[in-house]
């Protein structure tokens, strides 16, 4: 009997691998009728299937939005949605309007991670779902996919800086689509002064992303990033540049040339009147820096000590703290072995900003420079260094806040009687002592406590003095 029942079996697992590839084929061949993914190879495309999940959501789901979705990769097979963002000043901005063949969530494939934005099904929508995590991993075998998928990054990221900005917020994505064909990207290291105070004006400059610094008579009065413009008060006024613009990071630029500019105030009058409202409050905050010593001096040490770099820095009230009390620093050290950060950093105002690393969010020197891409942002916002790192060295050196310290690695191989096997191991076996295979050190720095659920430094604080806060509260400019 069951001789007979065994062919019988061996036909159906046929019929079924037979359905399951022509699935697969048909999978590959929708996937390749995708617009985001023209170009790329069966190959490849095959790899994307084997990686994906497909799912269905109703209309007015939402797909991706602040506290979901970051993970993963989508294609649209089927259906519209809207990509939603917040501008600046924290109004949603409806970005695009995404239909059959588009793609989105690719951000941190990238680097960039789109916190502030959101896809909302209009219909129901099919979607293959690809986590970004397993996909990263695969992409150096995926050249045809990375350029596909870099394109797209590339095309979102400058309607992301367009709609982010309130001035252009009220426009609709095509309108704004229209004036990103006009623009002119430029890529400019760090250090570089892009506009000369006494210089005329010639262009508008968008940050895509970056951070440029503003000098008035060698003095900082302000710092910007992305999302924000500079060059407009000249430009309006028809006067020279007030001040310099240097960039503190390296930055990606969107330049505007001044007969376009000029043309687009005359297609979008509109856009002129929020201008010119920009330029009014730019111009009282240069006149109440100039006038405020104090301020000026915290704008200037923020600046110097990289505190603008960082999203969220550790502060506290010293006039608080009692006497002597250094809690903080041992809490941090009893977790990680040692303390990644120290007390008396940078005053501000009434606050010590702790010296510990800055997790600058763009131009990471040690990032630029770990030979083995060691440091990598983790969906906190953090920079950790993983098990990569060979002890190098290069981000100490690198790292112009000296956040980064190289310390021992910990041995597993430890204690007295591994330290008498290897006294008697070396009287049996004399050697001539080598340099070390394995790294003795590694690099390290605040990760803000990866891993773990709280801030080892908070926690270990007894009055509540020690926050991690946003440094806009500490520096407002």
């Amino acid at each position: 009997m069951s001789s007979l029942k065994r062919p019988l079996h061996n036909h159906l697992d046929q019929i079924r691998a037979a359905q399951h590839q022509q699935r697969r084929q048909e999978a590959i061949a929708a996937l390749a009728a995708l617009d985001c993914l023209r170009g790329v190879s069966p190959t490849e495309l095959s790899i994307l299937y084997e990686r994906g999940v497909f799912r269905a959501f109703p209309a007015g789901a939402t797909v991706i939005g602040q506290r979901r979705g970051f993970r993963y990769l989508f294609f649209l097979l089927r259906g519209s949605l809207q990509l939603r963002l917040r501008d600046k000043d924290g109004h949603e901005v409806l970005m695009g309007i995404l239909g059959r063949g588009d793609c989105f969530g690719e951000g941190p494939l990238f680097g960039k991670f789109f916190r502030h934005m959101s896809a909302l099904t209009q219909t129901a929508c099919y979607l293959l779902q690809i986590e970004i995590a397993t996909l990263r991993d695969d992409l150096a075998s995926l050249p045809l996919l990375t350029t596909a998928l870099r394109q797209v990054y590339r095309r979102r990221m400058i309607e992301a800086t367009l709609a982010r900005m309130p001035v252009l917020g009220q426009l609709l994505p095509l309108e704004r689509i229209a004036i990103a064909s006009r623009l002119q990207p430029r890529h400019v290291p760090r250090g570089t002064l892009v506009v000369r105070q006494g210089e005329p004006a010639d262009s508008l400059y968008l940050i895509e992303s970056g951070q440029v610094v503003i000098e008035h008579n060698g003095q900082t009065i302000a710092s910007l990033s992305e999302g924000d413009l500079f060059g407009e008060i000249s430009l309006l006024t028809g006067d020279t540049h007030r001040a310099n613009a240097r960039t503190l990071t390296t930055t990606d630029l969107l330049v505007l040339p001044g007969t376009d500019f000029f043309r687009l105030l005359q297609q979008y009058p509109a856009l002129e009147a929020d201008l010119r409202t920009i330029v009014e409050r730019r111009l009282k905050h240069l006149s109440a820096v100039r006038s405020d010593a104090a301020r000026a001096r915290d704008i200037e040490m923020a600046v110097n000590h990289g505190l603008l770099r960082a999203p969220h820095v550790l502060v506290r009230d010293p006039a608080r703290c009692p006497p002597g009390c250094r809690l903080c620093e041992i809490g941090c050290a009893t977790r990680h072995g040692h303390t990644r950060l120290h007390l008396n950093g940078t005053p501000i105002d009434r606050f010590d900003v702790l010296d510990h690393c800055r997790q600058c969010s763009v131009g990471a020197e040690c990032v630029e420079v770990c030979p083995e891409d060691a440091i990598e942002r983790v969906d906190t916002g953090a920079l950790r260094i993983t098990n990569r790192c060979t002890g190098c060295g290069e981000c100490v050196s690198a790292c112009p806040y000296d956040a980064v310290t190289s310390v021992p690695r910990a041995s597993h191989s430890t204690g007295p009687l591994w330290e008498l096997f290897r006294r008697v191991q070396q009287r049996v076996r004399p050697s001539i002592p080598l340099t070390p295979t394995t790294p003795t050190h590694r690099a390290d720095k605040c990760d803000l406590c990866f891993g773990y659920t709280d801030l080892a430094c908070v926690t270990a604080c007894p009055i509540g003095n020690l926050r991690l806060a946003p440094v806009e509260e500490i520096v407002p400019l």
